[in-house]
């Protein structure tokens, strides 16, 4: 019952402060247009927060609630334009709502919710979440990590750390240069990952000792000072989701990513060019600021789409070709298609004044350049089917879950091009490199052989989990 009070109260507060933002723009249907998406955010947040344990909707759903209703009430009574420089227009602010409701609407329809028992979640051997990570694949790691922060140190010293420099300075290749960034994240961050799984495994003065370099090696290069603030919240989620499954309930999950999003990522991005000129804001503009500003663009950037579509008409699928063959080099492939905030980007330099091309676009968006409001309903049914798929074998492969888990704001937000080749290759260098390695060298205990969920939900003792956890054999990938 407190939970239904709770969502209750916030909703009536919701509804009112969009009645109040929306008023004076006298359009019969832009409140209503709100108000349905609010119904849906609702809906979301009772579901999610009444699982047993996290889940991904909490996520989705927190995500949706900032940047699709929060961020564009607050925006459109703050000024006549949005954050891209595109002017207010009640018609495409609820066209862009109709689109938003059918996504969140159909999602809803299609995200199946059974509760399992907290038994049908597999425990592993000992207290290790990554037993299928073998001494090989850490000793590995940890002389990789070694030399990446040293030959960092080599060339920029403790500029790096600061954000003063960074990798861009020796390359100018844009794609090796993600790749580099995404290989050295991966790699330095999953030796923290492997020495803090250690540490709960087995507390000894060496696995200390190792902890306490990884954690060293981990803030040199991942520090508020050189990292965006997606990657950093990437990191604190996957954590979350990997090592605190069981114990931390959704709805404290929650507050805690509300907690992050309005206080301590706004507080990281003061930090983003260094030390140099930096104010301490007062609270109200730490977290209220930007709602207003680009960090927050997810709506105005689905509107622009809709106008970009209304001009170039959809794509039929051609741009999310781009997506799919992300790792082609447009030297070998002169036709590739831009990403779809690099392409809305251009459209609204084009024709506004914002002078920027590197914008996010969220992922309904992306579905509708795509194929329309066929991709819009496409887009929400797969999405709901991956999150089911993903949330019914959480417990086979778990550590999978929570990479993605880590990465869903950054999917949401989009575009999907970044994101899906910032996602795939963190999953190489994390999750699938350290996984082949293992298997080469043996680490395949005959427990921990996948029997199926409902083997897990009746077998006593509880049955071990192992490098399977990757994809269920009888669901390995093609």
């Amino acid at each position: 019952m407190l939970k239904l009070y709770v969502l209750f109260c916030a909703f009536m507060a919701n509804a009112l402060l969009c009645y109040f933002n929306t008023e004076q723009w006298n359009h019969p249907y832009l409140f209503v247009s709100f108000l349905l998406n609010l119904i849906c955010i609702v809906i979301g947040f009772y579901r999610s927060l009444s699982y047993p344990r996290l889940n991904l909707d909490t996520i989705i759903w927190v995500f949706v609630y900032m940047f699709f209703f929060l961020a564009p009430v607050i925006q459109i009574d703050f000024s006549t334009v949005f954050p891209n420089s595109l002017p207010i227009e009640a018609g495409e602010v609820v066209r862009a709502n109709l689109i938003i409701f059918a996504w969140n609407f159909i999602y809803l329809v299609f995200r199946s919710w059974r509760h399992q028992p907290a038994s049908a979640v597999p425990v592993s051997d000992g207290k290790s979440n990554l037993p299928f990570i073998g001494g090989k694949v850490k000793v590995i790691y940890f002389i990789l990590s070694s030399l990446i922060v040293l030959a960092t140190l080599a060339m920029f010293k403790q500029n790096f750390f600061l954000g003063l420099a960074d990798y861009g300075a020796v390359l100018s290749n844009k794609s090796i240069l993600l790749l580099l960034n995404i290989s050295v994240q991966g790699i330095v961050f999953s030796n923290w990952i492997f020495a803090l799984d250690s540490w709960k495994t087995a507390k000894s003065l060496k696995v200390l000792g190792y902890l306490a370099a990884s954690t060293v090696m981990m803030l040199n290069q991942l520090s508020p000072f050189n990292t965006s603030r997606f990657y950093l919240g990437f990191c604190i989620i996957m954590i979350i989701y990997l090592f605190y499954f069981k114990t931390m309930r959704p709805s404290r999950f929650v507050w805690i990513i509300f907690s992050g999003l309005l206080l301590v990522f706004p507080f990281f991005n003061y930090f983003r060019y260094g030390l140099s000129g930096f104010e301490m804001p007062s609270p109200y503009h730490l977290m209220f600021d930007q709602l207003t500003e680009l960090h927050f663009d997810a709506f105005s950037n689905l509107i622009a789409s809709l106008e970009y579509c209304d001009t170039y008409g959809i794509s039929f699928g051609y741009q999310m070709l781009g997506v799919l063959f992300f790792f082609v080099p447009r030297n070998i492939w002169a036709g590739k298609p831009l990403s779809s905030g690099e392409a809305v980007g251009d459209y609204i330099s084009g024709n506004y004044t914002l002078h920027m091309t590197n914008l996010s676009n969220p992922i309904p968006s992306e579905f509708y350049i795509n194929f329309g409001w066929v991709g819009v309903v496409a887009g929400a049914i797969f999405v709901a089917w991956l999150v089911n798929k993903l949330e019914k074998n959480v417990g086979l492969n778990r550590y999978t879950h929570s990479l993605i888990a880590g990465y869903l704001f950054i999917i949401y937000r989009g575009d999907m091009m970044n994101a899906f080749a910032y996602c795939f290759g963190t999953y190489v260098v994390i999750v699938l490199i350290p996984s082949l390695i293992s298997r080469n060298n043996g680490k395949r205990p005959e427990a921990a052989k996948i029997r199926g969920m409902k083997e897990w939900m009746t077998r006593s003792p509880p049955a071990k989990w192992g490098e399977s956890n990757f994809w269920p054999e009888s669901r390995q990938p093609d």
